[in-house]
């Protein structure tokens, strides 16, 4: 009975130890964030903050919680030409552009893109976004770090609230 509903729930079984599951999820990340940190320097893009995010995922009965990361980075009024330099630098790392932007209908002067490498995903948003009728970033790249598989099970029950530890600013590795 116990691995029907398992098979039915579409849930994994919680790992003996979460916590160190996503400890490791999230340093593959922070990696993968330091890896972007040092594209976007040698890009010529400077002014870059990261941030490490936990996240819940899934929901009760059978919680998750989950790990990313997010860069801001200052890219100047020539988002196509930043944008371009990053991509050299991310594939000269490894990084393997993906289609998943291949269909959509975007603003040569704002591209994005999606890459990944091994089983890390990186998206990058260039031109900020509206919020309240108000543009906010215009001159900015936003990245987003997420790794395949990312939910990992909890116990049931506000687990979110012990990994909130995980939270950080990541820093580059000079």
């Amino acid at each position: 009975m116990g691995i029907l509903a398992l098979l039915l729930g579409g849930c994994s079984v919680t790992p003996a130890d979460p916590r160190a599951e996503l400890e490791a999820r999230a340093a593959t990340i922070d990696s993968a964030a330091q890896d972007v940190l040092d594209s976007l320097h040698a890009a010529g893009v400077d002014e870059a903050t990261a941030k490490g995010h936990v996240d819940g995922c899934q929901s009760e009965p059978a919680p998750g919680v989950s790990y990313r990361a997010g860069i801001a980075a200052k890219a100047g009024s020539d988002l196509a030409s930043a944008f371009d330099a990053l991509v050299q630098q991310l594939d000269a790392s490894g990084w393997k552009p993906t289609d998943a932007y291949r269909d959509v209908k975007i603003d040569p002067a704002k591209p994005m893109g999606r890459f990944t490498r091994d089983d890390v995903t990186l998206d990058v948003k260039t031109g900020g976004g509206s919020v309240g009728g108000k543009w906010y970033g215009a001159d900015e790249m936003q990245l987003g770090i997420t790794i395949k598989d990312g939910c990992v099970r909890v116990p049931d029950g506000g687990y979110i609230g012990q990994v909130r530890d995980l939270e950080k600013d990541i820093l580059p590795r000079s």
